[in-house]
């Protein structure tokens, strides 16, 4: 077979898994994931079932290069709001390293401002995607449980990619954010979101027991508590580093490591 034709083969392979994906990715936003089939996924691409799991062998692994998919074009879509954001503040392009003095000591209330803004941006965008959030939720506890090495590989290393990518515009978007610190904080911010997602998609029990007037409490609204989570944990982040005097190191000074380490009572 010539290159060409093998290329030309591939094209139309990488083409048809797509295709599978787009038709999992619309059943799933018609059913519960709990109720989508492999049949009903070949019935909406009339391919022969076994055709499909010769693109993917389980339906956990169709639908974690859904979430791949999806998660694409929500980290696209948040770095161009991130790079607009950065340029609306008169920042260093994205395109450029950020200088060496920006990295601490900005003024508290713009800091406070920009962690805000940027808090905005990322909840604003994930609230618009609720169908990828429901996902997001079942995706450590289902959609990666049944897949094979080289799935689960393959999904890391895009979602690696984007983490390090879109964690050098928080940086360039927060001054006041350490330099290597905004991968790791938008991985906090990821599992944060994971979490709140769960919580806001109860059973139906349990979201019956809800609606009574004395469980307010638990009636949670997805996109205020993401946004206002998001904004105190990037404010926490880009906060300076606590000091041995902020610890009341003075007042520590006195006593001995033993009896710093001697419990209450």
């Amino acid at each position: 077979m010539s290159s060409t034709r093998r290329a030309r083969k591939e094209e139309q392979k990488e083409e048809r898994r797509r295709f599978i994906i787009d038709a999992a990715w619309q059943l799933f936003q018609e059913t519960p994931y709990s109720e989508v089939t492999m049949a009903q996924v070949a019935e909406r691409t009339r391919l022969a079932k076994g055709t499909l799991y010769l693109y993917f062998t389980t339906k956990e692994e169709l639908f974690l290069a859904v979430v791949d998919q999806e998660l694409a074009k929500w980290f696209h879509d948040v770095d161009i709001h991130l790079t607009h954001f950065c340029a609306s503040r008169g920042d260093a392009s994205a395109s450029r390293p950020r200088p060496p003095r920006a990295r601490r000591g900005a003024p508290g209330a713009s800091a406070e401002d920009a962690s805000a803004s940027v808090a905005s941006i990322l909840s604003t965008t994930l609230a618009a995607r609720d169908a990828m959030t429901r996902l997001l939720g079942i995706l450590h506890s289902v959609l990666e449980q049944n897949v094979s090495y080289e799935a689960a590989l393959r999904f890391k290393l895009s979602l690696l990619g984007h983490i390090e990518r879109t964690g050098v515009l928080l940086e360039r978007c927060l001054p006041s954010l350490a330099p290597g610190h905004g991968g790791p904080t938008l991985i906090r911010m990821y599992a944060l979101l994971i979490g709140m997602r769960q919580v806001c998609d109860p059973s139906d029990v349990i979201r019956d027991i809800r609606s009574r007037p004395d469980m307010g409490l638990f009636r949670i609204n997805f996109g205020e508590e993401i946004r206002a989570s998001f904004a105190l944990l990037l404010s926490g982040a880009s906060a300076p580093p606590l000091t041995s005097a902020r610890l009341g190191a003075p007042a520590l000074r006195g006593l001995s490591s033993v009896e710093r380490r001697r419990p209450e009572g």
